[in-house]
Order: C-alpha cells, then sequence, then structure tokens
C-alpha cells in the first residue's frame, strides 16, 4: 500500500509543477504581449507550440520508456521543462520566447507521459481512479501557483514567478524521475506501423473533445472579456481547480460505471457547456468554466485509462503518445482557430462551430465502440 502512494505521489508531483506552462497561460498572456510587443494571434502561436512539442515528444519518449524504463526519459523532461520555464520570462524578442517556450514544452510531454502511465501500468483494477489522481496535479498545480502570478502581475512583474517554478522542476522533477520504473516485461514493443485501425477512431474522439479545455485554457480572458479582471483571474483559477478535482472522480466513476459510457456522458456534457457560454452573462461564464474543468480535465485520464484497458499495458506509454497528439489538434481549434474566427465573425457564432466539433466527437466514439471488440487486448 505504501508503494502504490509513493508511485502515485512520484507521479502527481511532476504534474503539479508542469502544470503551469498550460494553466497559468491566460494570466500570462497580456504581459507577454506587452513585453513582446505582439498581437493576440502572435502570442498564441507559443500556445500552439507548446500543444504541438508537448505532444509530439510523447511518441519517441514513450517509445523509449517502454522499453528502457522511464528514468531517462523523466529526467530529459525535468531538465528541459525547467530551464524553459526559467530563461523563456528573459528574453525579449518573440522568436526566441518560441524557442525557450518549445523546449520547455518538449520537457512537459516527456514528463507527462511518463508519469500519468506510472498509473495506467501499476494499477489495474482501480485504474481510473489512479491514473485520474496523478492527473490531478496537471490541474491543481496552477491553483496554487496562480494567485501569487496574479499578485506579482497586478505589480507588474510576472517573471519571478516563472523563474521560481523553473527552478522547482529541476530541484524536485529530476531526483523524482531518477527513481522511476515501470512493471517488468518481456514482451517486445509495437512500432507506428502496426498501431490497430480503430485506434484512429479513439484518436480523433479525443482530439475533438478537447476542445472546450483547450478553448478555456487558451482563451478564457478573451472569453470573459467586459466582466472585468476579477471575474476573468477568479475563473482562470477555477478552471484549473475543477480541471483537477474532475479527473478522479471521473476516473472513479468510469471504473465503475465502465470507460465507454463515462466517455459518451463527458462528451455530452462538454458540448452543452460550449452552448451555455452562448447566454453571455458573467455567471454562465463563471459555470461553464467550472463544468468544462471538471469533464474537460477528465478527458484525458478517461483516454488514457481507455488504452490501458483497450491494448494492455506493455506499449501504455508510446499508445498514449501517439493518442495525446490529438491535443495538439484541440489546441489549434481552441486558440489560433478560434481567434482567426473572431476576427472573422462573431463570437457566436464562432462557439456554435466548437461546439459543434465537440458534438462529432461523441459520434466518432460511438464508432469506435462498434469497430472495437469489448475484451481486453495486450498488443505485441
Amino acid at each position: 500500500m505504501m508503494r502504490n502512494w509513493f508511485i502515485i505521489i512520484q507521479g502527481l508531483l511532476p504534474m503539479m509543477l508542469i502544470s503551469a506552462y498550460q494553466y497559468s497561460w491566460n494570466l500570462l498572456i497580456t504581459p507577454l504581449m506587452r513585453s513582446l510587443n505582439v498581437d493576440l494571434p502572435a502570442i498564441q502561436v507559443a500556445y500552439s507550440l507548446f500543444v504541438l512539442f508537448s505532444t509530439i515528444s510523447q511518441v519517441l519518449g514513450g517509445y523509449v520508456a517502454d522499453r528502457r524504463g522511464p528514468r531517462l526519459i523523466g529526467v530529459t523532461g525535468g531538465v528541459l521543462a525547467g530551464l524553459g520555464m526559467m530563461a523563456s520570462p528573459l528574453v525579449h524578442g518573440v522568436n526566441q520566447f518560441y524557442a525557450l517556450w518549445s523546449m520547455g514544452s518538449i520537457g512537459v510531454g516527456l514528463i507527462y507521459g511518463v508519469s500519468i502511465n506510472l498509473g495506467v501500468k501499476w494499477f489495474s483494477r482501480t485504474r481510473g481512479l489512479a491514473t485520474g489522481i496523478i492527473n490531478m496535479g496537471f490541474g491543481l498545480g496552477a491553483t496554487f501557483f496562480n494567485p501569487l502570478i496574479t499578485l506579482l502581475i497586478i505589480k507588474g512583474e510576472y517573471r519571478y514567478p516563472m523563474i521560481l517554478i523553473g527552478v522547482l522542476i529541476l530541484v524536485i522533477v529530476i531526483p523524482l524521475m531518477s527513481i522511476a520504473k515501470y512493471p517488468p516485461s518481456q514482451v517486445r514493443g509495437m512500432q507506428l506501423t502496426k498501431i490497430p485501425p480503430g485506434f484512429w477512431l479513439a484518436f480523433l474522439s479525443f482530439s475533438l473533445m478537447g476542445i472546450p479545455l483547450q478553448l478555456f485554457s487558451s482563451s478564457l480572458s478573451v472569453l470573459g472579456e467586459g466582466y472585468g479582471y476579477i471575474i476573468v483571474s477568479t475563473a482562470a483559477s477555477l478552471l484549473p481547480l475543477f480541471s483537477g478535482i474532475g479527473r478522479p472522480i471521473m476516473g472513479s466513476i468510469s471504473d465503475k460505471l465502465s470507460r465507454r459510457r463515462t466517455i459518451l456522458v463527458t462528451g455530452t456534457v462538454l458540448t452543452a457547456s460550449m452552448l451555455t457560454l452562448l447566454i453571455h452573462s458573467p455567471i454562465a461564464y463563471v459555470v461553464s468554466t467550472i463544468i468544462t474543468g471538471v469533464f474537460g480535465g477528465s478527458v484525458i485520464t478517461l483516454f488514457a485509462s481507455l488504452v490501458g484497458d483497450e491494448y494492455g499495458i506493455v506499449n501504455s506509454t508510446f499508445l498514449f503518445g501517439v493518442l495525446y497528439n490529438g491535443k495538439f489538434v484541440s489546441a489549434l481549434m481552441g486558440s489560433v482557430v478560434f481567434a482567426e474566427l473572431l476576427r472573422a465573425i462573431n463570437l457566436t457564432n464562432s462557439l456554435i462551430i466548437e461546439a459543434s466539433l465537440t458534438a462529432a466527437s461523441i459520434l466518432i466514439f460511438v464508432a469506435f465502440t462498434k469497430a472495437q471488440p469489448r475484451r481486453r487486448m495486450a498488443i505485441i
């Protein structure tokens, strides 16, 4: 029992520290735009780069971790993520910022893949709950950082908390990852060309179902324009809080209700949450933020557990790494594409388009359930 809790903590703490890359972003947008002298679409490119590199890195990182163990990948991720967070606020050119933020993002992806698969690989009967607790850190971490960042931004400074977070990543993540390990396996790993065709339906469903959380993570301040800084900053703190809380709750529910049913319910609620924004009021804005946090955060937990259920644990880090690349599609639709939609059409129609894409994820997952037999498969 003690070892199980140590495994969870080993994944939970790194998740908490790297969460600032995503869940503190809304607070950093305005000061970064001013410091780098760029507009909203330009700064949102950095968010898309974060998602791109934090997802792509998981494929190679997962491939190596499944074969050689998680230590090398985890430690490398800690170095890159820590240095990237420390150095990014010290530059004055947007291209330099892109480069350093991308370097840190690669580290985030490596740490994320290793951490969440500590839950997928070591726990079977309570896979959803264990994975959800570890994944909870990616939401809750920023809940602790954001009040400090908000306070310093009000005082005109945002660099100090970023440097502090970077130092903490180096000091805490590297030692934890240096002693991480996976259950032993004598089964050879799989190749990208051997992935079952039905897996790509899950990939597409995951990509579209992740849009609401990415939209709120990257554009919360835009969605709350006109509601005042207090409302927006409150929502920015509530989003990671409820995103974190929702992951173990929904993971535990999926252990009992079944992963597939829980995913279908999640997609339905997220679609409704997006449409709630059409009310255009501060109350609807905050309520939608909370709902999107609870259910949007759980999407990754649920699909990570689904990979272990459907395809076994031997190649789960690699397969989850491939699946996680769908987050780039989500982020692209929720940040850059959303910003361009706002430029071309009004907010209402932009939200309807994004909600329609989220709804499509439900139909695609239904197709996955028809194509994939309901049984555990150990892919080798």
